[in-house]
């Protein structure tokens, strides 16, 4: 069998994000949401829909989270952990283009978990 074509690679890829066990967010370079799994979303103890209307860092005003975005904002990757309520969370966040246009994804878990 050979290598699946672009299309389903990316239908693939998009599956396997939406149901993963980790969150998954994507920002533009305007600094709002654009995209996230529903992980991401139980996460944060948030709808798809309330995500989606704020900006980044609006959930996490935190300094390390601060000082991550000002980092990402140099096109420089970032990873930490932080504590969301009761729940401590990894994450790791960097810059790349989707669409020719500049933005980034993040990539959270319950670090209880791992």
């Amino acid at each position: 069998m050979g290598v699946a074509n672009e299309a389903v690679q990316m239908m693939l890829l998009g599956d396997a994000a939406e149901h993963a066990d980790v969150g998954v967010l994507v920002w533009n370079a305007e600094r709002r949401y654009v995209a996230c799994n529903r992980k991401a979303c139980a996460l944060l103890g948030v709808t798809r829909d309330q995500l989606l209307e704020k900006p980044v860092g609006a959930t996490n005003r935190s300094a390390e989270a601060q000082e991550a975005i000002a980092a990402l904002l140099a096109h420089v990757p970032a990873a930490g952990g932080t504590k969301l309520g009761e729940t401590d969370l990894g994450w790791i966040v960097f810059p790349t283009t989707l669409a020719g246009l500049e933005h980034v994804i993040g990539i959270f878990w319950d670090a209880s978990v791992l």
